[in-house]
């Protein structure tokens, strides 16, 4: 309630993207706050530390050289870790930005906190507390498309942009674009997400039932958008993640999640 009524008044004309409440009387952790406030559309963006504490986008983000990697983080994984320790450090690698200007952001997105309408609070400060506890900043956003992130980076002057997908997430994207696209936009679609200052770097997968990976460079996609894609893969602006761990692709996050519920090792 306390939330809400930041807007009492001004709904429509204001964003109140941070929100911090300090003392012995207020029993709440604060990034509980961070998901009120989207979830109650006083902001489409939030920002929380490797301790819990909401900052500002441009405390973290102006001028930056910004990686971010999507997921649902439930639980982390090795796999999770592997595909943001090695996708950062290629895209350190890859640019010439001073070493202070760059930042790594885990992102969970409302769609995939929810359960049907719901969002489970204490799910929520799971996952988040876990991301931090391994050192990461999160961000919370009400963004289902990738090029709505894109353009809330623009914001903030990024100098470049990196985004760490896996290699099933981006078949899904392209074959989303294609079928929603089949009116001749299909340039216009894919403009929108591969723009010239943002690099896609893709996690490999293992095929089910075979040792043989599944990566970007050998995606399967729809022949329609075959030479358009062959196209993004010479251009650089979707490239694969050379270091990954291939020894962790056996594991899923829904099987440890499971074992967690069971009780096993």
């Amino acid at each position: 309630v306390l939330v809400q009524s930041l807007l009492d008044g001004l709904k429509g004309r204001i964003a109140v993207d941070t929100c911090i409440l300090n003392g012995r009387d207020f029993k709440v952790d604060n990034r509980l706050l961070s998901l009120y406030l989207v979830k109650n559309g006083l902001t489409d963006v939030t920002l929380f530390n490797a301790n819990g504490r909401s900052v500002h986008a441009s405390e973290m983000l102006y001028r930056k050289a910004i990686m971010v990697v999507r997921g649902s983080y439930r639980p982390t994984t090795l796999v999770n870790e592997d595909m943001l320790k090695t996708s950062y450090a290629q895209f350190r690698a890859e640019s010439d930005a001073d070493p202070s200007k760059y930042a790594l952001l885990t992102e969970l997105t409302l769609s995939n906190l929810q359960k049907g309408a719901e969002i489970d609070e204490r799910d929520f400060l799971d996952r988040a507390r876990l991301l931090n506890a391994l050192g990461h900043t999160v961000l919370l956003s009400n963004y289902g498309e990738y090029n709505q992130l894109i353009e809330y980076f623009a914001q903030y002057k990024a100098s470049k942009i990196g985004i760490a997908v896996g290699v099933q997430e981006l078949l899904q994207i392209i074959t989303e674009k294609y079928a929603h696209n089949k009116d001749g936009r299909i340039l216009a679609a894919f403009g929108e997400i591969f723009t010239r200052h943002v690099k896609r770097y893709v996690y490999p997968a293992q095929q089910e039932g075979s040792p043989e990976l599944i990566t970007g460079s050998k995606l399967p996609v729809l022949e329609e958008v075959k030479f358009l894609y062959r196209h993004l893969l010479d251009s650089g602006q979707i490239v694969d993640i050379k270091n990954a761990n291939h020894q962790l692709l056996h594991i899923y996050s829904k099987d440890v999640l499971a074992d967690i519920r069971a009780g096993h090792d």
